[in-house]
């Protein structure tokens, strides 16, 4: 097969050069020097928080054309919460952002131009969904590639050369599931000054295609701030467990969650308020989180255990 050449000089040229050894062979590189992965890795701190942007290239040929070529990469931005303090979108101390761009590559007469063709983004509470499709210039100088646009530079490694090796399949499920356990996670003070720790573990079992079964156990842990015993329980912590029965039912696009049954905890600091109300919630599922709003615009995101 043919394939298109872009030829580059390495090394300095000038109108008569002080030696009298003969300047180098151009290097030429074709489409297919493109073939294979790449990799692309940022860290940066910024605001309390720290950001890793990590992104995998691969550029396959196209049959039956060799000025074009195929590609696509997946662009992955964890964000890490240095204080350890909780982001209001998920209630957790790290979020994930994850996109795939399909890319078309062409050959020019001074390099390689890269186009974003399309993309898709993973659903979660900390990701809008909206990307802008960008165009770069690219330069081959031996494993590394270049890219640049107005504003900036990256360049990328070569990790790979395996020419058969398929364009990445999305990294996350095109149908997440809402059956299995879920997770969620709080710490607050409660109104006497104290540290409120809320942990929940939910169960979500599907009874068909509209109806889901639900159960879940809550705990309460109450910490004093200050070191002194609680008056009430005699005690620097003390802490209760709550376990709820619930039912779902589809709505559209989400799910109608009503607390049928709750079996409180015991404790004597509860002794005042034994009893619990029960609630209803809409329930949204983005990705690996489940977005619940009760009555009250209460806001809590649950998030599949690791």
């Amino acid at each position: 097969m043919r394939h298109a050449l872009l030829a580059v000089v390495a090394g300095c040229s000038g109108a008569h050069a002080p030696s009298s050894r003969p300047a180098p062979e151009p290097k030429q590189y074709t489409l297919i020097d493109l073939v294979g992965g790449w990799r692309w890795l940022l860290r940066t701190s910024e605001a309390g928080s720290t950001r890793i942007e990590d992104e995998h290239w691969r550029f396959a040929a196209v049959k039956g054309d060799p000025t074009h070529l195929d590609g696509r990469y997946i662009r992955d931005v964890e964000v890490r919460s240095d204080d350890k303090l909780p982001f209001a979108c998920n209630q957790r101390p790290w979020y994930r952002q994850r996109a795939v761009f399909d890319v078309a590559v062409e050959i020019t007469r001074t390099g390689f131009a890269i186009r974003e063709t399309e993309y898709r983004t993973e659903p979660s509470p900390c990701d809008h969904g909206f990307r802008h499709a960008g165009a770069y210039t690219g330069e081959l100088t031996g494993e590394r590639i270049t890219l640049a646009w107005q504003g900036g530079t990256q360049t990328l490694w070569k990790i790979d050369s395996e020419i058969a090796a398929p364009l990445p399949p999305d990294p996350w499920p095109s149908a997440p599931r809402i059956a299995g356990p879920w997770r969620w996670d709080a710490t607050s003070y409660a109104e006497d000054g104290n540290l409120r720790d809320e942990n929940e573990w939910w169960e979500i079992t599907r009874r068909g295609e509209t109806q889901l079964d639900v159960t879940y156990r809550r705990r309460v842990t109450i910490r004093s701030s200050d070191g002194a015993a609680i008056p009430c329980a005699n005690a620097t912590t003390w802490s209760f467990d709550d376990a709820y029965v619930l039912t779902g039912q589809r709505e559209e696009e989400h799910w109608h969650l009503t607390e049928v049954a709750v079996q409180p905890g015991d404790h004597p600091c509860l002794r005042a308020t034994p009893k619990r109300n029960l609630d209803e919630a809409t329930a949204e599922q983005l990705g690996d989180y489940l977005v619940l709003e009760w009555r009250g615009k209460r806001h809590q995101v649950l998030y599949r255990p690791e």
